[in-house]
């Protein structure tokens, strides 16, 4: 509760951030995990094993990276993904503690994606962007709205 007594959404953003954190530290994993082996040959082992129809768009999306991955670049996407990892993880726990640097942290971070979330969805609009959007979205709205949320200091 807040301190006017109305519920807060904040233990939903942090699960968010936590989940998209945790999502990309897996992500992370798998890709060092995958340095110096066959890329095409990992991309179908892991589309049958989670029964993704090798017709699929993704597939064929997750076919064509891997053609074009060597270990320099799965090394630098696996790097990266443990950065935003870390600075999502940062974001969920400082607003887990409603420290006030967390709030304007995380209203900084998030929207400052927000102009390639656009980009992404100008140039091809699918429900998930734009879902991720609007939370994103939202979440930036809710914490400029709501100081009274985190402590002060």
């Amino acid at each position: 509760m807040t301190p006017r007594g109305s519920p807060t959404l904040l233990p939903w953003i942090v699960a968010f951030k936590a989940l998209k954190s945790a999502l990309l530290a897996a992500l992370g994993v798998a890709l060092l995990l995958a340095i110096h082996r066959d890329a095409v040959d990992l991309v179908i082992a892991v589309a049958l094993a989670v029964h993704l129809p090798l017709s699929s768009g993704l597939f064929d999306r997750m076919l064509a990276l891997a053609y074009h991955a060597t270990p320099k670049k799965e090394l630098g996407a696996a790097l990266a993904a443990f950065a935003y990892a870390i600075v999502l993880g940062t974001e969920g726990v400082g607003l887990y503690l409603r420290r006030s640097w967390a709030r304007w942290y995380t209203i900084g971070v998030t929207s400052s994606l927000i102009p390639i979330e656009v980009y992404e969805i100008v140039r091809e609009a699918k429900p998930a962007r734009v879902l991720i959007f609007a939370l994103n979205v939202a979440i930036v709205v809710y914490l400029w709205r709501r100081p009274e949320t985190f402590a002060r200091g």
